[in-house]
C-alpha cells in the first residue's frame, strides 16, 4: 500500500478506502445553502439588517421617539416604518431561505449508486464520501466532483454538459483514465485500491491537476478527467468515478460567491448629499436648542403657568437638540431607499421585458445582473470593446491559405501577395491526365441543411475555392518548389503536411448526426465515401472548426480518435487511405503562448512529429534558419491578409529524432505527474520541443462584422463616448476591421505604435503627440498600439528614469485621439488598460465582450456587458448586463441608460425637495411655540406622507418618465418615416445630458433646496396669517391651530404634486392616476375616514375646515404663487437655456404634426 504523504497544498485520499479517508475528515457530500436554521433566524436575520447604516439610523431615531420627554411624536410614527421595512425584508429572507431549504433536501435525497459489498446500490446524494467509486448513467446529474475512471464508450471519451455551472449548452469531452477505462464497468468486481493525489478544492473550473497511483505506476490526471458536480452526463450510456471533492467543496459550490460589488456615480453623489441634508437638520436642531436655552433662562419663569423649570437652561436646550432631532428627521425618510429599490428594480424588469433589446438571431433578451446601476448607463464617458465576437459574428469561413509558392482561395487577384510574382510556376506545369480526377469532386453537403450545433462548421456558406488545392494536392505529379525546405521538395509534399496539421493540430470532436436523414448509413442520397461522409466537428475554438473541417472538404479528414489513436483519411490519386497518428500529448492554446501543438507518432512508419499553429508574431520566433527565404514570401501574403481584415495563422511541423523524442519525453512524464505548478512545467517542456520548426504556410480565416456594427459605432462617436477596441489580432487585421466598423476613418491621422524597445517606444509615442497636437483643430486622429508597447507603458522598466514620461504621454494621446486601438493584448492587458483610464481619467467606463478573455476587462469597468457569443458564458455570468447583438448597446445607452439617468436624478431631487416642504414647517413652528418642540402635523399625517400619500406618483414618475419620444428600430424599419430616422439619428446626441451629468449636478441640488425652502414658507405663513383674527363659520368659531394645521398640510399634498406636474414632460394616463387617485384623492379619503376615529388629534375639525371659504382659499393662493414662481422659473430655462432634448422634443412634436396633417389632407 502506498504511503500517504503530509501536504499543505495536496488533497491526497485512497480510491475505494473510505474507511482510511474518514481520518482526514473530509466534508461529506451533504449540501446545506441556508443562512439560518429556526435558532439563528431572528438575531442573526436582525444582525444583517442592521449592517446598513441606514437603519441604524432609523433604529436611534425610533429610539429617541420612544422616550417621551424629548419626543413630541408618538413612538409609532417613527416605529412603524422601521418595522415595516425590517419585516418587509425579513420575511423575504426568510422565504428565500426555505425555498433554499427545501432545494437542499430534495437534492440530498436524490438517488446515485456507490461500490459497496461487490456491487453497486442505491444510497443518497448526502451518503457520499470522498473515495467512494460512483456510478453515473445518461442524463443524470453528477452529485460530487469525480476524477472518471471508465465510461461506456470506446473510445473511453464521455460527453458532458456543464450549463448549470458555466451557462454553455454546448457538450463537452472528458477523458476516462485510460488503464481503467477497458477494466472497470458496471457488472465488475472493483479490486482497486489506489492512491490519489491532487490540488486542494479551489474555484477554478477548468483547472485542476493531480496523479494516481495503480497498479504500480503513476498516472497524470488533468481538467479532462474531472466530472464536475452539477453538469449533466449526454450520449454516454454510463460512467464511473471516484469521489474527489463533496458537498461545499465542490467547485460548483465554491463558485456560488456574490457578484462583485459597484457603486453608481449618483449613489456616490447622493451620499453627499445626504451628508448635506443631515447637517443641515443638525444645524437647525442646533439653533433650536440655542434659542430654547436662551428663552428657558431669560424668560421661563416669566411664564408662571408653566411651574418651576424641572432642569437648567443647558440641559434643557441639550435634551430640546433631540426633540428637534426627531421633528426634523423626515428631511432623510427611511422611504428614500425603499422608492429607490422599487424603482431600480421595476426598471430592470421592464429593460428584460422590452422586446426591442430582445435578439431573435440568438433568442436572447436582455438580461439584468446588477439592478443598481441602471443609471450608470446613461453617464457613460468611455467604451473599451473586445473585437472578434463582440464586433464580429465569430462565425470563420476559411477564405485563403499560402502554401508553398502559391495563394489558394477565391478571388486571390485582390490579395497584395507574392502568388502572381512571374518568377513563380504556373498551373499548367501539372498533368493534365490527373486533373479530371479532382475536378469530378462533387460537395456531398450541398442542399442538406447543416444540424445545428453550438461551435460547429456551417456547411450552407462556403467562400473557399476548394479546386485548385485538391487539383495540387490530389496530382500524382507535381512542380518543385523555388526554395529549399528540409523534408520538402514539390509542391504536393508541402500541401500534404499543411493539410495534416489542419487536421491534426486541434482539440477538436466529432458529432455524430443525431437526424438520419442526413447520415450515410441510413440516406443512400448521400456518398457512403468515407472521406466524404457528413461529419461535424464541434469545439470550443471557431477557428479551429474552420480549419478542421476545411481539410476534410479539400482531402484530408479528421475521421475518428479512439484510445489515443487518430485516423487520418487522406484522399490521393482519386482514392483513399487510413493513415493513423498516435497522440503522443497536445499542448493547448492560450493567451501567454498564442499558438498550439500536438506531438505525434506516425504509426506506419514509427516517426515522431511535432504539428504547430500560432499567431505570426510568436511563429516566426520558433522557425528554423532554413525557412528564412520562405518567410519573407509568406510574410507578404499575411500582409495581404491583414489587410483585408481577416485573421490568420502560421502552420508548420517538426520531424523529432528518437534521441530528442526520448529526452522530451522524461521531460515531459515528470512535468505531467507533478502536482506542483504542473501547467507551468509543462510549458517550459513545450518549449524545448517548439523549435526550428518548419514553415508550411498560412492560413486566412474571415470573421464578418455583426448586423449595424458601423452605424451603432457612429452613433456612440456622436454621443461624445470615446471608444476604444482591445483586440489580440495583429496590427493590420485590427487597423482594417477599425476601418471597416467605423472606429477609423481614411480622414483621420493614424498613428502607429508597433512593438519595440522602450527608447524607440517612448520616440514614437512622442512625435505621434507632436503630429496629433498640431492638427487637432481640423483633423481627427487615431492611435492603434501593439500589445508589447503597451506593455512598456502599463510596465516600464525600473530602470528608466522617464517612467512616468510615457505614461503621461500615452494619457495625452488618449484624450486627444477619437479612437485607440490596443492590439496584440492579452486579457490581463485589457484589464490594466479599463483601470488606467477609470482611474486617471476619472470617468465612466464600459467593457464589452464575448469571450473568457474579456471576463477581466467586464469586472474592472463601471459597468460590464456581456455578449451571448460562440465562446460559452463567462463573459455573461460577469457581466452587470447582457444582450445578443452589439447593435442592442445602442438601446441600453441611449433609450434605457439616459432616461434611467433622467428619471433617477429627478427622483431623488424631487425627493429632497418634497421632504424639505414638508419638515421646515415643523422648525418655522419652533418660534410660535417658544421653541419647545410642538409637532404642527398630526403623527398619522407624518407617517403616511412618504410611505403612501406622495409615494405613487413618484415612482410612476420615474417608471415613464421620457423628454424625447424615440421611435423604435422597428418603427423606423417598418414605416419608413423620414421624421422617424431624422429624430432617432439625433438621439445620441442628447446622450450629452448624462455623459456630462447635466442634472445631478450641485446646482440643480441647491436650487431643488431653494424651492424647498421657499414653497415650505408659502405653505405655512400664507394658512398662518390668512386666519389672523378672522371669523371661522358663522357660529363665530376663531381659527385654531388643528384647522391651520389641516389647510397647511393640505397644501402640502397639493403643492408638491403641482411641481411634480410642472416638472413632468410627457405624460400618459398613469401620471395622472397616480397624481389624481393615488395622491390627492386618497389624502382626502384619508383625512375623512382618519377625522372619525377617536385616535385622531384633530376630532371632528376636517368638516369644519372643508365647509368654509378659509381652507380654499389658501389652497388657492399657496398654489397660484408656486405656479407662477415655478411657472417663470421653467419658462426661462426653456427660452434662455434651453436643452438639446428640449429641442430635439420640440422638433418630434412639430414633425408628428406635420405628419397628422399630410395624413388628414390625403384622406380627405
Amino acid at each position: 500500500m502506498a504511503r500517504v504523504r503530509d501536504s499543505d497544498n495536496k488533497r491526497v485520499f485512497y480510491a475505494n478506502g473510505c474507511e482510511i479517508n474518514k481520518k482526514y475528515m473530509f466534508p461529506s457530500n451533504y449540501l446545506s445553502t441556508t443562512k439560518y436554521n429556526l435558532l439563528t433566524f431572528l438575531p442573526f436575520s436582525l444582525f444583517m439588517q442592521f449592517r446598513r447604516v441606514a437603519n441604524i439610523y432609523f433604529l436611534i431615531t425610533a429610539i429617541l421617539q420612544s422616550i417621551s420627554y424629548i419626543s413630541p411624536l408618538h413612538p409609532f410614527s417613527a416605529i412603524a416604518p422601521l418595522v415595516f421595512v425590517l419585516s418587509v425584508s425579513m420575511i423575504r429572507e426568510a422565504i428565500e431561505d426555505y425555498l433554499r431549504y427545501r432545494s437542499d433536501k430534495e437534492v440530498n435525497s436524490t438517488i446515485t449508486m456507490i461500490y459497496k459489498n461487490g456491487t453497486f446500490t442505491q444510497v443518497r446524494y448526502q451518503d457520499i464520501e470522498v473515495g467512494h467509486i460512483v456510478l453515473v448513467k445518461k442524463d443524470q446529474v453528477f452529485p460530487c466532483d469525480l476524477v472518471m475512471l471508465s465510461n461506456s464508450n470506446e473510445n473511453t471519451i464521455a460527453y458532458i454538459e456543464t450549463s448549470t455551472i458555466d451557462g454553455e449548452k454546448n457538450l463537452k469531452t472528458r477523458q476516462a483514465l485510460t488503464p481503467t477505462s477497458n477494466v472497470i464497468n458496471p457488472d465488475s468486481v472493483i479490486r482497486m485500491f489506489s492512491l490519489l493525489e491532487c490540488d486542494e478544492p479551489n474555484q477554478r473550473i477548468y483547472q485542476f491537476v493531480g496523479t494516481i497511483d495503480y497498479m504500480d505506476k503513476k498516472y497524470s490526471l488533468d481538467k479532462n478527467n474531472l466530472l464536475l458536480a452539477g453538469a449533466l452526463l449526454r450520449n454516454t450510456h454510463w460512467a464511473i468515478g471516484v469521489a474527489t471533492y463533496t458537498g461545499t467543496q465542490t467547485k460548483l459550490r465554491m463558485n456560488l460567491m456574490s457578484r462583485m460589488s459597484k457603486q453608481s456615480k449618483i449613489e456616490r453623489i447622493v451620499n453627499k448629499y445626504i451628508v448635506y441634508i443631515i447637517s443641515f437638520q443638525l444645524l437647525l436642531c442646533l439653533a433650536c436648542a440655542i434659542l430654547y436655552g436662551y428663552w428657558s433662562k431669560s424668560s421661563y419663569t416669566d411664564n408662571y403657568y408653566l411651574g418651576s423649570p424641572l432642569y437648567d437652561a443647558f440641559l434643557d436646550g441639550f435634551l430640546t437638540y433631540f426633540t428637534y432631532f426627531l421633528l426634523l428627521n423626515t428631511m432623510l425618510p427611511i422611504s428614500l431607499i425603499i422608492s429607490l429599490e422599487l424603482l431600480k428594480l421595476a426598471q430592470g424588469y421592464f429593460m428584460q421585458k422590452d422586446l426591442n433589446v430582445y435578439s431573435t438571431l440568438k433568442d436572447r433578451p436582455c438580461k439584468v445582473s446588477s439592478f443598481s446601476l441602471n443609471e450608470e448607463l446613461g453617464m457613460v464617458e468611455h467604451i473599451f470593446t473586445d473585437k472578434t465576437g463582440t464586433l464580429t459574428c465569430n462565425k470563420m469561413q476559411f477564405k485563403y491559405c499560402s502554401v508553398g509558392d502559391k495563394v489558394y482561395g477565391e478571388n486571390t487577384q485582390t490579395i497584395n501577395t507574392s502568388y502572381y510574382a512571374p518568377t513563380l510556376p504556373s498551373h499548367n506545369h501539372l498533368d493534365p491526365n490527373n486533373l479530371s480526377k479532382s475536378i469530378s469532386y462533387k460537395d456531398p453537403y450541398k442542399g442538406q441543411k447543416p444540424q445545428n450545433t453550438t461551435n460547429s462548421i456551417s456547411k450552407d456558406k462556403l467562400d473557399f475555392d476548394n479546386k485548385d488545392i485538391q487539383n495540387d494536392f490530389w496530382s500524382t505529379s507535381s512542380v518543385k518548389l523555388s526554395f529549399s525546405i528540409p523534408n520538402l521538395t514539390t509542391q504536393k509534399d508541402i500541401l500534404e503536411y499543411f493539410l495534416k496539421c489542419m487536421a491534426l493540430c486541434h482539440e477538436c470532436l466529432i458529432e455524430e448526426p443525431s437526424d438520419p436523414k442526413i447520415n450515410p448509413s441510413t440516406n443512400p442520397n448521400i456518398s457512403s465515401s468515407p472521406l466524404f461522409a457528413y461529419t461535424t466537428y464541434i469545439g470550443q475554438s471557431p477557428d479551429e472548426i474552420t480549419l478542421v473541417d476545411s481539410a476534410m472538404r479539400i482531402g484530408v479528414k479528421y475521421a475518428k480518435f479512439s484510445a489515443g489513436i487518430i485516423d487520418l483519411e487522406i484522399a490521393q490519386g482519386g482514392d483513399f487511405y487510413t493513415n493513423k497518428y498516435e497522440r503522443i500529448c497536445i499542448f493547448e492554446f492560450d493567451s501567454d503562448r498564442k499558438r498550439n501543438s500536438v506531438v505525434v507518432r506516425e504509426i506506419a512508419t514509427d516517426r515522431y512529429f511535432l504539428f504547430i499553429k500560432g499567431a505570426d508574431n510568436i511563429m516566426t520566433k520558433l522557425l528554423a534558419k532554413s525557412c528564412d527565404e520562405y518567410l519573407e514570401k509568406v510574410s507578404r501574403d499575411l500582409l495581404g491578409f491583414s489587410e483585408k481584415g481577416l485573421r490568420t495563422l502560421i502552420l508548420g511541423f517538426k520531424v523529432i529524432d528518437p534521441e530528442e523524442f526520448s529526452v522530451f519525453k522524461a521531460h515531459y512524464d515528470e512535468a505531467s505527474t507533478s502536482v506542483d505548478q504542473r501547467e507551468e512545467k509543462i510549458k517550459k517542456v513545450a518549449e524545448m520541443v517548439e523549435c526550428n520548426i518548419v514553415l508550411l504556410g498560412c492560413t486566412a480565416v474571415e470573421d464578418s462584422l455583426q448586423a449595424e456594427v458601423p452605424e451603432t459605432i457612429q452613433d456612440i462617436r456622436n454621443a461624445g463616448i470615446a471608444i476604444w477596441m482591445l483586440t489580440g489580432d495583429k496590427l493590420e487585421t485590427a487597423m482594417n476591421i477599425g476601418k471597416t466598423c467605423s472606429l477609423l476613418n481614411e480622414s483621420m491621422i493614424i498613428e502607429k505604435c508597433p512593438s519595440g524597445d522602450y527608447d524607440s517606444t517612448l520616440n514614437i509615442l512622442k512625435n505621434s503627440l507632436l503630429k496629433i497636437q498640431a492638427a487637432s483643430e481640423s483633423q481627427e486622429s487615431g492611435l492603434v498600439i501593439e500589445g508589447a508597447a503597451l506593455d512598456l507603458i502599463l510596465n516600464p522598466p525600473n530602470s528608466q528614469d522617464s517612467i512616468q514620461e510615457i505614461l503621461e504621454i500615452f494619457l495625452k494621446l488618449s484624450v486627444l485621439c477619437k479612437t485607440v486601438i490596443c492590439c496584440r493584448v492579452t486579457p490581463g492587458q485589457k484589464k490594466d488598460v479599463v483601470k488606467l483610464i477609470k482611474l486617471n481619467r476619472k470617468c465612466v467606463t464600459l467593457a464589452i465582450g464575448d469571450g473568457a478573455n474579456d471576463v477581466s476587462m467586464i469586472l474592472e469597468a463601471q459597468v460590464g456587458i456581456g455578449l451571448y457569443g460562440e465562446e460559452g458564458m463567462q463573459a455573461v455570468q460577469a457581466s452587470d448586463y447582457a444582450i445578443g447583438e452589439f447593435k442592442y448597446l445602442w438601446e441600453l445607452l441611449f433609450i434605457h441608460g439616459r432616461f434611467n439617468y433622467i428619471r433617477q436624478s429627478e427622483m431623488i431631487l424631487y425627493f429632497i425637495y418634497k421632504n424639505l416642504v414638508f419638515t421646515l414647517p415643523q422648525f418655522y413652528y419652533a418660534f410660535y411655540c417658544t421653541y419647545s418642540g410642538q409637532t404642527v402635523y398630526d403623527d398619522w399625517y407624518i407617517t403616511t406622507y412618504n410611505m403612501i400619500l406622495t409615494a405613487l406618483p413618484l415612482l410612476v414618475k420615474g417608471l415613464f418618465e421620457k423628454d424625447i419620444k424615440i421611435p423604435s428600430r422597428s418603427q423606423v424599419l417598418e414605416s419608413g418615416s423620414e421624421p422617424m430616422q431624422r429624430i432617432r439619428s439625433k438621439v445620441p446626441f442628447v446622450y450629452v445630458t448624462g455623459r456630462q451629468n447635466m442634472i445631478f449636478t450641485r446646482f440643480a441640488f441647491v436650487s431643488w433646496v431653494v424651492f424647498g425652502v421657499f414653497h415650505s414658507a408659502i405653505i405655512f405663513f400664507i394658512p398662518l396669517y390668512a386666519g389672523k383674527r378672522s371669523l371661522i363659520n358663522s357660529q363665530g368659531h376663531e381659527l385654531d391651530y388643528t384647522c391651520f394645521s389641516i389647510t397647511s398640510f393640505s397644501c402640502i399634498i397639493l403643492v408638491v404634486n403641482l411641481k411634480l406636474s410642472i416638472t413632468t414632460r410627457l405624460w400618459n394616463i398613469y401620471h395622472l392616476i397616480s397624481i389624481l387617485l393615488l395622491s390627492i384623492f386618497l389624502y382626502l379619503g384619508f383625512i375623512l375616514i382618519y377625522d372619525m376615529m377617536a385616535l385622531s388629534l384633530f376630532g371632528d375639525s376636517i368638516l369644519v375646515v372643508l365647509s368654509n371659504y378659509y381652507f380654499y382659499l389658501c389652497v388657492f393662493v399657496a398654489m397660484s404663487w408656486v405656479l407662477v414662481f415655478d411657472g417663470a422659473w421653467f419658462i426661462f430655462k426653456r427660452i434662455i437655456v434651453p436643452k438639446s432634448s428640449e429641442i430635439l422634443m420640440e422638433e418630434s412634436v412639430r414633425d408628428d404634426s406635420a405628419e397628422n396633417r399630410a395624413l388628414n389632407s390625403s384622406n380627405n
